[in-house]
C-alpha cells in the first residue's frame, strides 16, 4: 500500500480499543462498560456538566460543539493513528465518495474548510494515490477529483467505525424524533448561507 498504514481487524472491539488508545490522555475519554452504570458525563446525573452546557453565552452552539467533539475527536484520532491520514483528507475522501469529480473550491465552498489546508490534503492524497486529478473538458483551469480503487478501498475500511459510533450517538433517540432531528437539522444546514459570512466577528 502507498502512505498509509495497513488494516488491522474491523471487529467492533478493536475498534473500540483503538478508540480508546487514541483518546486516553484527552478529558474525552469514552466511557467503558464497567462505568456506564455511574452515569459519568451525563447532564442529567451531574449538575456540574448541566451547569456548563445551559449555562454559556452561546448554549445552543456550544452543546452542538460538546456532541460533535465527542462524535469527531475520537474517531478521526483513531483514523489518524492507523491510517495516517489528517482530518482534511478524511473529510475529502467522506466527500468524493459521495460526488467524485468536485474540485478543491467546491469542496471548501461546501465545507467550510480553508483552501490552503485542501490544497495540501489534496497533494498528499494524490501522493498516496487515493485520488486523481484531472483537468475539466470545460475549463482548462479547473481540476476535478476523482476517488481511485485504493481510495475506495480505503474509505470502506474506516467509514464502518464512522457509522457506528454515529447510531450510538443517536441511540437515545426514538424513531420519530430521529426523524423531527434530521428534519431541524436539514433547516439548519440550509441556513448556514444566510449567516455564515457575517462580518460581526
Amino acid at each position: 500500500m502507498h502512505g498509509f498504514v495497513a488494516m488491522s481487524c474491523r471487529c467492533p472491539g478493536c475498534y473500540e480499543s483503538r478508540i480508546e488508545a487514541a483518546t486516553e490522555k484527552s478529558y474525552m475519554r469514552p466511557i467503558l462498560k464497567s462505568e456506564k452504570t455511574e452515569a459519568i458525563g451525563d447532564p442529567a446525573s451531574d449538575p456540574g456538566l448541566r451547569a456548563i452546557l445551559n449555562g454559556t453565552e452561546i448554549p445552543t452552539a456550544y452543546k452542538i460543539g460538546y456532541i460533535l467533539n465527542f462524535y469527531r475527536e475520537p474517531s478521526f484520532r483513531a483514523i489518524e493513528m492507523e491510517f495516517g491520514l489528517t482530518r482534511p483528507e478524511i473529510v475529502i475522501l467522506l466527500a468524493l465518495h459521495f460526488r467524485d469529480g468536485i474540485t478543491a473550491s467546491e469542496f471548501c465552498e461546501f465545507s467550510g474548510h480553508l483552501k490552503a489546508g485542501v490544497s495540501r490534503a489534496v497533494i498528499a492524497l494524490e501522493r498516496k494515490r487515493l485520488i486523481r486529478r484531472r483537468t475539466d473538458a470545460a475549463d482548462n483551469r479547473r481540476q476535478r477529483l476523482f476517488l481511485t480503487k485504493a481510495g475506495r478501498d480505503l474509505y470502506g475500511r474506516y467509514v464502518p467505525g464512522l457509522r457506528a459510533r454515529e447510531q450510538a450517538m443517536l441511540s437515545c433517540l426514538s424513531a420519530a424524533e430521529r426523524s423531527q432531528f434530521d428534519q431541524l437539522l436539514n433547516k439548519l444546514a440550509a441556513h448556514v448561507p444566510q449567516w455564515s459570512s457575517l462580518s460581526e466577528l
